[in-house]
């Protein structure tokens, strides 16, 4: 038996993987991380490793425990279903002879020695066939969301009042469309009509093509500061429905999409809500209140009904991007301090604390309401679902610190 190399001392990636987060991995091989959603404990995002598929996927096709020491993984892509660790994903994203993930001998040794520049805080951008030295990351393209009036497509600037279409009176709607709306009494008309929001029907009448993936939806409409539309999303009001019936399959079909963005749309970039923001009557809550933000368009909407501006990420994290925003826009109008609200739910309190990392390096930041705070009452519900009442007792904790029948535990 021959010595081992005492230039190759032994490597035990086990050891490694812990100190590694997906966004360093990532980084590494000089990639760009899709949007990423959280549900529970898994980091979905749309496939972006090398494995060979031949059209884009879901934009959570790919669930990786990302707080997992190992970083374990799974493709939900339908017809996929590869899986692994953080070894079998660098195998996946260093450009070069790749074993599918399961990477053996040379190639093992390699990317253990990747693993171990990540450790020491290296950079890497590794390309094809050129070595593997130390080196600074290329900036990343700049991404920028353009206005519809200003694309380049002539059909997307076709939609610019798309909301000319759309249907916000319950009796001209489908049965499952209107019980979207009847669960949200706050949705009325006027409401619609404020917002751009509404059904768009399957069919318009005539050759009116227009808005295509987004017939039979609920629509939004997400503008700049100035109102002007950035773009349309379409939410499935089917969809609670649909993903309990995936659920209980065996997960082979792609999942049901619950909100549907165009391509190429950087919702990252956007906080939704931003065009009511700076309405007069507002200045005083945002000044008590500082600056809410809120997941969805539907809790923006709700709470703007209740008089209380907020601004919604559209997503149940926030990018670095969104959070630069609000802390700029908390310094110019809320006093400075995020107020952050999502969900609460265990994806949504995964999120404020994703939210707390992020804003917490640049602005004062608190939380509106947890699972346990008072007293547990709202554990499991969403800023859309409060009665005025309940936002009442709320915004008395935000204002006074104080609150019945619950302490700080």
């Amino acid at each position: 038996m021959q010595p081992k190399d005492p230039k190759k001392p032994f490597v035990n990636v086990d050891e490694l993987m812990p100190q590694i987060s997906l966004e360093q991995a990532v980084a590494f091989y000089g990639l760009l991380l899709p949007e990423v959603h959280r549900v529970g404990a898994e980091t979905r995002t749309a496939c972006f490793l090398t494995c060979g598929k031949t059209k884009d996927t879901g934009d959570r096709a790919l669930a990786i425990k990302s707080d997992d020491p190992t970083k374990t993984w799974f493709c939900h892509q339908y017809g996929c279903g590869k899986n692994g660790n953080l070894v079998s994903l660098c195998d996946m994203m260093k450009p070069g002879p790749a074993s599918n993930g399961r990477p053996r001998g040379e190639r093992f040794k390699v990317i253990a020695a990747d693993l171990q520049a990540m450790v020491s805080g290296e950079v890497r951008i590794v390309m094809a066939g050129a070595p593997t030295t130390p080196s600074k990351a290329a900036p990343a393209p700049k991404k920028v969301n353009v206005l519809l009036k200003e694309s380049d497509n002539e059909r997307a600037r076709g939609l610019v009042n798309l909301d000319a279409k759309f249907i916000s009176d319950i009796s001209a709607m489908t049965p499952k469309t209107s019980a979207y709306f009847r669960r949200r009494a706050y949705l009325t008309p006027e409401v619609c009509r404020k917002w751009r929001m509404g059904v768009l029907p399957r069919d318009v009448g005539g050759e009116d093509r227009s808005g295509g993936t987004m017939r039979g939806k609920v629509v939004y409409c997400y503008s700049d500061e100035k109102g002007e539309p950035l773009t349309w999303f379409g939410r499935d009001a089917e969809f609670e429905e649909k993903h309990q019936q995936w659920d209980a399959s065996d997960k082979s079909e792609r999942e049901p999409e619950k909100f549907h963005f165009v391509k190429g749309f950087h919702r990252g970039l956007e906080l939704f809500g931003l065009d009511h923001l700076t309405e007069e009557n507002k200045q005083e809550s945002l000044r008590r209140l500082g600056l809410i933000l809120v997941e969805g368009s539907n809790d923006v909407i709700r709470l703007d009904t209740l008089g209380v501006p907020a601004l919604g990420l559209c997503s149940n994290t926030i990018t670095r991007e969104q959070a630069a925003k609000a802390a700029q826009i908390a310094r110019e109008l809320a006093g400075g301090v995020v107020t952050v609200f999502l969900d609460c739910d265990p994806e949504g309190e995964n999120g404020m604390k994703q939210c707390l990392g992020y804003l917490a390096q640049l602005c004062p930041v608190r939380l509106a309401w947890t699972s346990k705070m008072f007293g547990g009452k709202f554990k499991g519900r969403q800023p859309e679902s409060l009665t005025e009442e309940e936002w009442r007792e709320i915004e008395a904790f935000l204002t006074t610190g104080r609150a019945d029948g619950w302490t700080v535990g």
